[in-house]
């Protein structure tokens, strides 16, 4: 079956989705602010677990995904959605020296309405360091993990797969209330007027038509708010930066000519980006990421060999094709697995017809 470019369904389904994923985010993004500061390893698999149905009972949430479920049934869309992680082990030395990819994720559509696909991305985390010896955290922030030939590679990678805009850096960040209060507010203001879930400035989204037609719970430019729905939009904007996502071409971008990566760096780039053009992530929400992502096939390849290095299976290095680098590539005989996998699927609850 041919697979749109795009795929809708409602503002219920989508505003249910997006509850859940968001809970999750805030839940993974408080866990900083907690006991002894939890390393990116940490972070990522308390994430899968809050994901996954059958680990999320040992943690609280706000809207877990069997509350999603169960909002879900209540539409007549006829979709449910659900998530599974699994854990590749592998000498750590193998991630550390060659893929830096932490997690494979794979957007399954599984419908007779909306369509058929499987896509997948590999995704590598970088979590926020506070500076000075109280470790306090500041606009100027940085994501001390980052490393330029990591990322070197995950682009290598990338381009002997021909998986082009496959490969994304998610960004485990604290709330703004972790921040002293002159900081905040400039998050929040970089929220008000940067995000891309605010598009008041007159420009557009790369995937405007998907969000559009996705119903996302938020105001439109040039749409009265009223007061209650402001108080809502204040309250999320006090969460925030939380968990982020950006393009591998974004962040190569934003770290061209040996920057370091920090906070601000990825908000003005955001800025910047909005103001030009739109075509990559830059500094998405998280929750956005995996809507998109599961919507849109312009997110993630849909080439077997990729999906299968996503799940972490093992499998041969592709051949090197003309005027492709291969420095980085030559000595491996089959590229490194992501140490996690995630699986989010949407599915159809509809009756078998015929």
């Amino acid at each position: 079956m041919k697979v749109l470019p795009y795929l809708s369904f409602s503002t219920y389904e989508g505003s249910i989705i997006w509850r859940f994923l968001d809970g999750v985010s805030t839940a993974v993004s408080s866990r900083m602010l907690r006991g002894s500061p939890p390393g990116e390893e940490n972070l990522t698999f308390l994430l899968c677990e809050m994901l996954d149905e059958s680990s999320a009972s040992s943690h609280v949430l706000e809207y877990p995904l069997a509350s999603a479920k169960a909002d879900l049934e209540k539409s007549d869309a006829g979709i449910t959605i659900d998530v599974e992680f699994q854990t590749h082990e592998h000498p750590r030395w193998v991630e550390a020296r060659y893929s830096g990819a932490d997690l494979g994720i794979v957007f399954v559509m599984d419908h007779p309405l909306l369509g058929h696909s499987r896509r997948a991305v590999l995704v590598q985390a970088k979590r926020l360091f506070g500076g000075g010896r109280a470790r306090t955290f500041s606009i100027g922030s940085e994501y001390e993990g980052y490393k330029a030939k990591q990322a070197a590679f995950l682009q290598e990678l990338e381009q002997r797969f021909g998986a082009y805009n496959s490969v994304f850096y998610l960004w485990y960040n604290p709330p703004s209330t972790a921040f002293p209060d002159e900081q905040a507010k400039y998050i929040r203001s970089y929220e008000a007027v940067g995000s891309s879930l605010w598009p008041r400035r007159g420009r557009f989204h790369p995937y405007i038509d998907d969000m559009m037609d996705f119903g996302f719970p938020l105001p439109i430019g040039g749409r009265d708010v009223r007061p209650d729905d402001e108080e809502k939009h204040h309250a999320w904007r006090e969460r925030q930066p939380a968990l982020r996502v950006s393009a591998l071409s974004a962040v190569l971008a934003a770290a061209e000519g040996g920057k370091r990566v920090r906070l601000e760096t990825l908000y003005k780039a955001l800025l910047d980006n909005g103001r030009h053009r739109w075509d990559r992530f830059v500094f998405a929400p998280f929750a956005e990421f995996f809507l998109i992502g599961l919507m849109n096939n312009r997110i993630g390849s849909s080439d077997d060999q990729w999906v299968q290095l996503a799940q972490g299976n093992k499998i041969p290095m592709p051949p090197l094709k003309e005027k492709q680098p291969a420095e980085m590539l030559a000595q491996l005989e089959n590229p490194p697995i992501p140490r996690h996998t995630i699986t989010f699927s949407l599915q159809s609850t509809l009756p078998a017809v015929g």
